[in-house]
């Protein structure tokens, strides 16, 4: 008789189960995810004009073959 002592599952039963259990972890994080997501589009703008603050602008210094 084989299959897992503790549970009394069979191989196929448990490699059915744990297939379902990593499909439920993905649907929750994906869950998660869209739902930051919406927060993040809900969130009132900030004006940088307001804050003062201004993003990052990086610029390529380097030398491109003209000499």
């Amino acid at each position: 008789m084989g299959g897992n002592q503790q549970t009394g599952k069979t191989a196929a039963e448990q490699a059915k189960q744990e297939k379902a259990d990593r499909l439920a972890k993905a649907l929750r994080d994906n869950l998660h995810r869209r739902k930051a997501q919406a927060r993040a589009r809900k969130a009132p703008k900030i004006d940088t004009a307001e804050t003062g603050m201004t993003a990052p602008v990086e610029t390529d210094n380097s030398p491109k073959g003209d000499g």
